[in-house]
């Protein structure tokens, strides 16, 4: 099919797809047949591709000299594989690369690259990396990107690397100074205006490039769509920020979202289980999300291929929640390790052969955690993982081990209509609040909602600075004061807060307290506990007790309208997060079900297992159960089985039936609750129940 018969279908994109990219470095062009591949990937089950395109390496002849055509390549690699690949009913996006460009460029394009405080050129290895508002990015990108789109009939175009990455060059001191009436910051300082102003403007900019690309792609290609290279979350942060990413801005004007989550073994303690799936809890509410495997242990050896079980777990966390996989290879399937190919293809095919029943589903979810990137920048600063992100990934993981049907939002796609499908809204530490963003959430509590808030929620504006009060009417508290390690134990009064652990009085304590008392004019306070035990300094065994209790309360519960409000001032998110607590999750999921009453779904397995619920068009549920039991802190490398898993679903259904096995489960009535046994898991199950 050629460019001029070929149609299109950018709905596909909103399909949850099964990408596959054969990342090829420039020696797999020699005697490549690209026939084999195509039926390759076919064979996988994949129904897209991701092709080398152009940028840095042209894969095709082309008149733009200053992209090097791969000199392995005979003919014309990238108009052979687009034909192969439609004659196989297989999508096509081609990989370009607007980041980094070749050294003799410098001689003839000064203007081209970036440049550090001192006004050297800044270098990732030998390439040179290039201005964001220079015209490598701002005329070359787009005269290549009308070459290559005139002469191929490319279903989407992926930019690699698509990075915002501070410069300081004139140009972009100008243009910094027009729009913000700052000079360019040459440094990371939260106290100065001109860099918390450039952080937003560095957001705004790079959106406005996006935009501008895909406007561009569609006008000289109708159909041809625009996606890019990004991370919804990271496990530092800051590389979010420097690369100037906000998954809500790009969203409006791309063709789907594809987000890395690469499971690298060098990725930072404690080790984050979650970020498959959890890209695509946030990025599906914007647009269907694809998240971006790397078949890679590292960067650096990227020929070693990731351990299989873990590879399939990440796998069903995307499929699980709604979201479309894509596998990045080093090279072709020719590969020297090839130890997950095996699970790949086994999940990819599971996927084709129920793709209708993946493409109906819509996950559901009784309550929804709060993400906020403006807190992770305006408040984490310096620190966003340990400020911000440690107590948001803490809530993710009580509520995922504690079996709770749930989904995250980005603040920046809240509304009233949105927050009124949760009974219960999480603020893990949601410390940079707008006064739009406060409003909205008290009216969610007003007209019935509950929220479970932690720390410093509402404490700060939208820039980061230091409210004089609290932005939340409906948490009824005012902030007297701040303890450090004041406290030891936390005093529990009310057995019904920890209600499994039932001989237990007393909660482990460390780090910051906020006393806080009661604001006089709101409405009834319902309960308040977990007062704090002064801290006992002495470890010497003879003097390890107390003789006295604070009268500051670590747990209230106000209501406000029609809803009610659990504020906890401290940090138990962020200390499940770093030291597993067990207490306190018992804590928070108590409070959860205090305010949702019976649950979508509850389980008994373990918390190493996912348990996911999604809506079924055709009726009923759909239920998977993803195993990360295992090794905790290393990759997974083997399943450990787990028997006699009891699972119960809200409502009466007649059968369930296993995706995987084909095997019918006996359902008994349980209350409102209908319940099976799940006998023995192995890395996932799938049950249809109707």
């Amino acid at each position: 099919m050629d460019k001029q018969t070929y149609q299109k279908d950018p709905d596909f994109w909103n399909t949850r797809f099964r990408l596959i990219q054969p990342n090829l470095r420039k020696i797999d062009a020699i005697n490549l047949d690209i026939e084999e591949l195509i039926n390759e990937v076919k064979e996988y089950g994949a129904n897209a591709i991701l092709v080398n395109g152009g940028g840095i390496v042209a894969w095709y002849p082309t008149t733009n000299a200053y992209q090097k055509v791969n000199e392995y390549m005979h003919g014309d690699f990238l108009g052979d594989i687009i034909a192969a690949a439609h004659r196989a009913n297989i999508k096509v996006l081609v990989r370009m690369d607007v980041s980094k460009s070749h050294p003799y460029l410098l001689e003839t394009h000064p203007d081209w690259f970036r440049r550090d405080s001192a006004g050297d050129i800044i270098k990732h290895w030998e390439m040179l990396t290039t201005c964001p508002t220079g015209p490598y990015w701002e005329e070359y990108n787009f005269r290549v990107l009308e070459e290559l789109l005139n002469k191929y009939p490319a279903d989407g175009i992926f930019f690699n690397a698509f990075n915002y990455l501070r410069c300081n060059c004139k140009r972009c001191q100008t243009f910094f100074k027009e729009q913000t009436g700052f000079d360019l910051p040459t440094e990371e300082n939260w106290q100065n205006p001109a860099w918390r102003a450039y952080v937003s403007y560095r957001y705004e900019r790079h959106a406005d490039y996006n935009r501008r690309l895909a406007e561009f792609v569609n006008k000289v290609s109708p159909g041809t769509v625009l996606t890019i290279d990004t991370n919804i979350t990271s496990d530092s942060y800051k590389g979010i920020r420097e690369s100037g990413w906000h998954t809500v801005n790009f969203s409006e004007s791309n063709g789907c979202i594809t987000s890395e989550a690469f499971n690298l073994v060098d990725r930072p303690f404690p080790k984050w289980s979650y970020w498959a799936g959890e890209e695509v809890k946030i990025g599906n509410h914007l647009k269907q999300t694809s998240i971006i495997l790397s078949y890679s242990k590292s960067i650096f050896s990227r020929r070693a291929a990731q351990p299989a079980v873990q590879f399939g777990y990440d796998l069903m966390q995307i499929a699980a929640n709604g979201g479309a996989p894509f596998v990045a290879l080093s090279g072709t399937f020719e590969q020297e390790d090839k130890q997950a190919l095996p699970m790949t293809k086994k999940i990819y095919t599971y996927l084709k052969t129920f793709d209708q029943e993946y493409n109906d589903m819509t996950p559901l979810a009784d309550v929804a955690i709060i993400y906020s990137q403006r807190t992770a920048d305006y408040y984490g600063k310096e620190h966003p993982a340990e400020r911000w992100q440690a107590h948001y990934r803490g809530m993710y993981e009580i509520l995922a081990e504690s079996h709770i049907p749930f989904t995250v939002l980005h603040e920046g796609c809240l509304s009233i209509e949105k927050l009124q499908n949760y009974s219960c809204l999480i603020l893990p530490n949601i410390a940079a609040l707008s006064d739009e963003e406060a409003s909205l959430i008290d009216r969610y509590v007003d007209s019935g909602g509950h929220i479970i808030s932690t720390y410093e929620t509402g404490l700060y504006d939208h820039e980061g600075q230091r409210r004089s009060e609290q932005a939340l009417k409906c948490v009824g508290r005012e902030v007297r004061g701040s303890v450090k390690n004041a406290y030891t134990y936390l005093e529990v009064r009310n057995q019904s807060f920890i209600e499994d652990y039932p001989d237990t009085s007393v909660l482990m304590f460390t780090g910051d307290f906020l006393e806080t008392v009661e604001k006089k004019d709101h409405m009834r306070l319902v309960s308040e506990d977990l007062y704090g035990i002064p801290s006992v300094r002495n470890t010497t065994p003879e003097f390890a007790y107390w003789e006295k209790v604070s009268d500051s309360p670590g747990l209230t519960i106000h209501s406000h309208g029609e809803g009610s409000v659990a504020y906890l001032p401290w940090s138990p998110d962020k200390l499940y997060h770093l030291m597993g607590i067990h207490e306190y999750k018992s804590l928070i999921a108590g409070l959860v079900k205090r305010f949702c009453g019976a649950l979508s779904m509850e389980s008994n397995a373990p918390g190493g297992v996912e348990c996911l619920l999604a809506k079924r068009k055709s009726g009923g549920y759909l239920i998977h159960l993803v195993n990360g039991v295992g090794t905790q802190g290393k990759p997974l490398t083997e399943t450990v089985k787990v028997e006699e898993i009891q699972l119960k679903v809200k409502g009466r259904f007649q059968s369930a039936k296993s995706l995987t096995t084909g095997e019918h489960y006996n359902i008994k009535k349980d209350g409102e609750y209908s319940s099976m046994i799940v006998r023995s898991l192995g890395l996932f199950e799938a049950i249809i129940i109707e």
